[in-house]
């Protein structure tokens, strides 16, 4: 078995489609190609594909992961320009890099996210409110499940708040945990702010997993450099 690790963005109309139909229209392409996939045993047998994180319906990605198995090795180029020429617009593959078998897939790695809200207009009282936030001991919301509703405490989830100037406008930067250890959702910080009704567009920047005792990007790069320096770039480490 070869993994493969590739980053990809998630833009346009595609943000509209579910975590399930990307999965299959990432399945679909490779179908088309001549890359040689690793399938799953059984009755029905589905590419060996591992999203890091779910993405919420509405919400763009600017680098996504998912970690893909192959049956042989193959150049990391070709992977990535033979996969690009089968998928719709509004996805498409940054780079690809070859991983160590032994590795853990990044789904379970994963432990932080970047979520960025271009503000047109950013409200007079946000800075105000977003240091309520970061001041609260406690900041319940409800949130659904398959068992009803149940009220959880999200603020030791929320990492960083900042606003931020942008070549056009300004930003609001937020840094939620992400992942199985527990989350908080974009959505859910946005509702407890005073200025509400947020109708600018949100995206996801980037996903960050923890090493030596830093969050960092699965390229290596920090939380700090990443907003210093690479945020609002084409990058993909």
């Amino acid at each position: 078995m070869y993994p493969y690790r590739l980053c990809f963005c998630k833009e346009g109309a595609l943000r509209y489609i579910s975590h399930l139909d990307l999965q299959r229209t990432f399945g679909r392409a490779l179908r088309r190609t001549d890359i040689p996939v690793a399938y799953s045993r059984g009755f029905n047998p589905q590419p060996r594909l591992r999203f890091a994180l779910p993405l919420a319906l509405g919400v763009e990605g600017k680098n996504e992961y998912l970690d893909l198995d192959l049956s042989a090795p193959l150049q990391e180029n070709i992977i990535k320009e033979t996969l690009n020429a089968q998928l719709p617009a509004g996805l498409r593959v940054k780079n690809v890099s070859a991983v160590e078998s032994s590795q853990p897939s990044l789904s379970s790695l994963v432990q932080a996210a970047l979520y960025v809200v271009d503000l047109s207009v950013c409200p007079a009282d946000l800075s105000r409110g977003l240091n309520s936030l970061l001041q609260a001991q406690e900041l319940f919301v409800e949130r659904r499940g398959k068992k009803g509703t149940r009220k959880i405490d999200i603020r030791p989830f929320i990492h960083r708040l900042e606003i931020r100037k942008q070549e056009k406008g300004e930003a609001l930067l937020m840094l939620l945990a992400a992942g199985s250890r527990g989350s908080a959702r974009p959505q859910e910080v946005l509702a407890l702010l005073p200025a509400r009704g947020f109708k600018d567009k949100i995206y996801r920047a980037d996903l960050f997993v923890f090493r030596a005792g830093e969050l960092e990007t699965p390229g290596g790069v920090s939380v700090e450099r990443y907003v210093e320096v690479f945020y609002g770039k084409e990058n993909c480490d």
